[in-house]
């Protein structure tokens, strides 16, 4: 059974790998991509981070990482 109806959307590879692998997303212009650039994350002046946004910093640095480097990101 289909996990959502018919639609379609632009999504980073991290996020949707695991599905694409499983067959529960199927890529419809796998030879079309967005224009490459890189992640920013800002930020407000802070003395304090919490580790919550600290490790969704980590996660977006190690991603990208990968992704410059050519390894593809499940």
């Amino acid at each position: 059974m289909p996990a959502c109806s018919p639609a379609s959307g632009v999504f980073p590879d991290y996020s949707v790998g695991d599905d694409i692998a499983k067959g529960r997303l199927v890529p419809v212009f796998a030879d079309w991509s967005l224009p490459t650039g890189g992640i920013h994350a800002v930020f407000p002046p802070a003395r304090f981070r919490p580790a919550r946004v600290r490790a969704f910093d980590d996660l977006l640095a190690a991603a990208e990482k990968k992704r410059s480097l050519g390894v593809a990101v499940a």
